[in-house]
């Protein structure tokens, strides 16, 4: 049987600001092995990358950005997106980094890589205190052990230590950040009118000769669209259901292939506090055991209230509490347990024992979801004997009537999937995997069998084109005379803002001139060239045009609907509040800038030293399980 087609829409979305920072693979040799009996998907030097720490990483990386992007990405994302190539290079170039480290003997402690724990921001409670829920959370959120992500940190550790190594001494120049912050900073302050363009409605109506310039002129905005004449086959899964049955005996014996999967766990609610040693973890829990209030006796034993976790599976715990804890009865507090983050002390406050499957209750899920398995196989069995038909040479028509499928002629539809009557046409796959295809494919051509997200496959061919065509004159004549308008109002404000400019330049007074054209002065608050804020109600498009002329000077210029003259009434240096501060924190961002490309150079200079070996039969075998 061939393999399943998978061509799905990429998504369109800004991605690369989501990804963690990745380096480029610079330099790396085309140096494929063959699959030999090595797992390692790359070398750098004497460390290998083994095939299993690269697919953990790319799923860490795949779920991650799935979770932020609220969809499961799918492997043609995932490959589009160059997502394996980012994870391979990061790994690369820590592994470099890991192999200067050996090299230059750097060691990293125990206390070191705790301390780093209990210190970042993002495992400390509302108090500024460690939280060991939001540490638990976080672990399950990356799929990674305890074990496993303190081992990551020292590793951490080092490329931070040899980091500060090479980087910690680049600053950037006062002078430079004193410049840049002149520049930023500088103020300009403006007297301005505005002329509406709707201030001149008594322009009358155009003749016969100015309505067709208007017409002409309007390069491609009464058009009617191109249309494809297209033949589609759609093979569905829902369809496919519905002739689909499935016996009770039958759902039985999936509930029993299944029981393990649908067997609830045992889950406890428990809440913990975490001390710092074992003798104050001892002195603890001999309070407890004399009596003592679980909520009071912690908090004044740590100084906070305890750590409610929830309910939580044994699997949910780390490694080290998930057997003590759950050897407890309801109520009992534990004895002192040690982890890799100090010591606990459990409260079990409520036990839900393990739930056995019960068929009856789970019957129709169960047989709901046979029938959509069921379904999905018929249909790519389908989609595979369509397919050899096709490569057999056969044509649409006859592949699908070999199949006894039906071929749905489609006259006239657009590249929004529209006919003539702008309306979308029913019955089509998902427009986000249908457009792509639609809209690739050309007159006279068959396009491949496609997958689309739900499991549905299709095919179409496009008999025909209609070609794009203006729309005739008549049938657009009141839309070309509103243009006519438009553009009209536009003309008069844009000669009456000139004429304007042109007398301020001359030496005229802006008030007067404004007076005598019925206008209002209004000034600018002092605003710099990247100014932006709407509360200040001025157009963010006037800003950048302050700083195209010189003090004294006059200019003019449209802004939707509006024609706006300008006169730069004054040049002001940065303002002085808080100039120490913006000041020091531009020199910090020149500073990391600098101290980044010191660091890539650092980079580049010791992969020289570091032969990298890839296997691209071993990345391929990762990449094809999406």
């Amino acid at each position: 049987m061939k393999p399943r087609n998978l061509l799905v829409k990429i998504v369109t979305v800004i991605l690369f600001s989501l990804l963690i920072l990745s380096f480029a693979v610079w330099g790396i040799g085309d140096i494929f092995r063959g699959g030999g009996q090595t797992q390692a998907v790359a070398e750098v030097g004497g460390t290998v990358i083994d095939q299993r720490a690269f697919a953990e990483e790319l799923n860490r990386e795949v779920s991650g950005l799935s979770r932020r992007l609220g969809t499961q990405l799918t492997g043609q994302q995932i490959r589009a997106f160059g997502i394996p190539q980012q994870v391979l290079s990061r790994m690369v170039s820590r592994a470099i980094l890991d192999e200067q480290a050996r090299r230059m003997g750097m060691l990293v402690t125990e206390t070191q890589m705790q301390r780093q724990i209990l210190e970042d921001p993002n495992f400390r409670d509302g108090t500024g205190r460690f939280d060991a829920n939001r540490f638990s959370f976080f672990l399950r959120q990356i799929n990674m052990t305890e074990q496993g992500y303190l081992a990551r940190l020292g590793e951490d550790i080092q490329r931070q230590q040899l980091t500060a190594a090479v980087t910690s001494a680049a600053v950037a120049p006062q002078e430079l950040a004193e410049q840049i912050f002149a520049y930023r900073g500088e103020r300009r302050v403006a007297d301005y009118v505005v002329i509406d363009n709707a201030g001149f409605a008594d322009i009358g109506a155009p003749d016969e000769a100015a309505l067709q310039e208007a017409y002409e002129n309007a390069s491609g905005r009464f058009m009617k669209p191109s249309y494809k004449s297209i033949s589609l086959v759609v093979l569905s899964v829902a369809e496919a259901a519905e002739e689909i049955a499935v016996s009770d005996a039958r759902v039985a014996e999936a509930f029993e292939a299944r029981r393990d999967d649908l067997f609830q766990a045992e889950r406890r609610s428990i809440q913990q506090a975490l001390l710092p040693d074992q003798e104050a973890a001892q002195a603890l829990a001999d309070r407890l055991v004399e009596g003592a209030d679980f909520a009071t006796a912690v908090e004044q034993a740590t100084g906070r209230p305890p750590v409610d976790l929830g309910s939580v599976a044994q699997t949910d715990l780390p490694d080290g509490l998930g057997a003590p804890v759950f050897a407890l009865s309801e109520g009992q507090p534990s004895d002192p347990i040690q982890s890799a983050l100090g010591w606990h002390i459990v409260l079990v406050t409520a036990i839900e024992p393990a739930e056995e499957p019960d068929l009856e209750a789970l019957r129709e899920t169960l047989r709901a979801e046979l029938v959509t398995e069921e379904a999905i196989n018929v249909v790519i069995e389908l989609a595979n004997r369509f397919d050899e038909e096709l490569a057999s040479g056969a044509t649409l028509e006859q592949a699908a009537a070999q199949l006894n499928l039906e071929v749905r002629r489609i006259p006239a539809i657009d590249a929004q999937a529209r006919n003539p009557q702008d309306q979308v046409v029913d019955g089509l796959p998902p427009l986000e995997d249908f457009l792509p295809v639609l809209n690739a494919t050309a007159v006279s051509d068959t396009s491949t069998l496609s997958e689309s997200l739900e499991g549905d496959f299709f095919i179409l061919r496009v008999d025909d084109t209609i070609p794009e065509a203006r729309l005739p004159l008549a049938e657009v004549r009141e839309q070309v005379i509103a243009l006519w308008r438009e553009n009209e109002q536009a003309r008069l404000a844009r000669e009456r803002g000139e004429a304007i400019a042109a007398r301020l330049n001359e030496g005229r007074e802006f008030a007067a001139v404004a007076e005598a054209e019925g206008l209002t002065v209004a000034q600018t608050p002092p605003v710099t060239r990247f100014e932006n804020n709407p509360a200040d109600g001025l157009d963010p498009r006037i800003p950048p045009q302050l700083f195209e002329i010189e003090k004294g000077e006059a200019s003019s210029f449209a802004v939707d609907g509006r024609h706006i003259v300008i006169k730069l009434r004054d040049i002001l240096p940065p303002d002085d509040e808080g100039r120490e501060q913006r000041l020091s924190q531009l020199e910090e961002q020149l500073t990391s800038s600098l101290q980044d490309d010191i660091f890539q150079q650092f980079l580049g200079a010791l992969q020289q030293d570091f032969e990298v070996t890839l296997n691209q039969q071993l990345i391929d075998q990762v990449v094809a399980d999406y």
